[in-house]
């Protein structure tokens, strides 16, 4: 997913690219169907964890939509790393 003049990265292609780079550190990728697996299970959890705080009052419904938002942009991740 090399950037060029022509073609920048998306937000979202940086995004990914910057997940990648993490899994890369720790000897994992992305790209690897039990690791997407594993990352997408993950980051349900948390989508999870954020929907009983919204349920808790910890955050209010606005907040709530924005980090979803985040979580459901990493989601992405895998799918656009392999394009």
């Amino acid at each position: 997913m090399p950037a060029d003049q022509q073609h920048p990265l998306t937000p979202e292609q940086k995004l990914a690219a910057s997940l990648e780079d993490t899994f890369n550190q720790h000897g994992r990728t992305l790209t690897d169907e039990t690791t997407a697996d594993i990352f997408t299970i993950s980051i349900g959890i948390a989508r999870t964890m954020l929907e009983g705080a919204r349920h808790g009052t910890v955050i209010d419904d606005g907040q709530h939509r924005e980090l979803d938002a985040l979580y459901t942009g990493m989601l992405q991740a895998p799918g656009l790393l392999s394009e």
